[in-house]
């Protein structure tokens, strides 16, 4: 063959691939934007399990799947939430926190072994984005919205992110306001 004719099916078969990409990555809701606002909530009440592991152990694997098996089965309502304590980006992959499910709310007396955590909160500034996880914006894009948000809207935030998983690909991250809690 032909330079030119090789160059001709490699050059075609690049701007295929790069419109197959584009495609997927808007497809996947990549394009989608992402809305900041500030909610108006009722504390968070939380059940769960603490964890310290690095950030693809199977633990935190299985504490999130254990919790998706208590709505799945009904015995809980409510969505998956994981807070870090210790973001993985930071830390050298390794990560602390708490996996569990945000309910509706306040927890009766007894959830089996679940850890029960309240976060005292009035309002929370909440980044969302309709759109598959592997398109999402990363940790460090949320923390720059939420910071630049709270700096234009004089707000005080807390340290930490409640990230709350929906079943139709939509991620929400809030943080919670640290004015007007009780």
């Amino acid at each position: 063959m032909k330079k030119s004719t090789i160059r001709k099916l490699l050059s075609g078969t690049i701007i295929a691939l790069l419109i197959l990409v584009a495609f997927g990555y808007y497809r996947l809701g990549g394009l989608n934007s992402i809305l900041v606002e500030t909610i108006t909530v009722d504390n968070y009440y939380l059940v769960g399990r603490y964890f310290e592991a690095t950030y693809k152990s199977d633990t935190i694997r299985a504490y999130f799947e254990e919790m998706k098996e208590y709505l799945k089965d009904g015995v809980l309502t409510g969505h998956p939430v994981i807070i870090y304590d210790q973001e993985p980006s930071g830390s050298r992959g390794k990560a602390t926190g708490f996996i569990g499910i945000k309910l509706v709310e306040r927890p009766s007396s007894s959830l089996y072994k679940l850890e029960k955590r309240e976060v005292p909160a009035k309002r929370s500034i909440r980044v969302s984005k309709d759109a598959h996880i592997s398109v999402m914006p990363n940790p460090n894009k949320i923390d720059r919205l939420i910071k630049d948000y709270a700096l234009t809207h004089a707000l005080v935030v807390g340290d930490f992110n409640i990230e709350i998983y929906h079943p139709n690909n939509r991620l929400v991250i809030e943080r919670p306001i640290l004015d007007g809690v009780d």
